[in-house]
């Protein structure tokens, strides 16, 4: 198992249980569907921009609370000090590939029925 810098920390997710990984997945692919607006990454760090709404930073809170304890093989931040919303996480190269994060250049767009 590769070791990452930050604290010795193996590159796994440490989640307890296969249920409560798939969870965190999927209140991070509801979050992203809700507010992600673009995303950026070096071979260090990756910057994820989100609306910045109470129920966005309430929320992106949460997840970063999860993910400092599962994987605290990356440094994980928020930046709530400009007009959006930033989720930074810091770490080598291969640390952040294992986060398995797309990189997107602009919000996609969800069609709304009002039926």
């Amino acid at each position: 198992m590769t070791q990452g810098p930050f604290r010795d920390v193996p590159i796994a997710c440490t989640l307890p249980t296969i249920a409560e990984a798939k969870t965190q997945v999927e209140k991070w692919q509801a979050f992203d569907a809700d507010y992600a607006l673009s995303s950026e990454r070096t071979d260090s760090e990756l910057v994820i921009h989100y609306a910045k709404v109470d129920d966005s930073i309430s929320r992106l809170r949460d997840l970063v609370e999860v993910e400092q304890r599962c994987c605290a093989f990356v440094q994980w931040d928020i930046d709530e000090s400009d007009n959006d919303l930033r989720l930074i996480a810091r770490g080598s190269e291969e640390q952040l590939a294992a986060l398995n994060v797309p990189v997107r250049a602009r919000r996609q767009t969800r069609a709304i029925s009002l039926e």
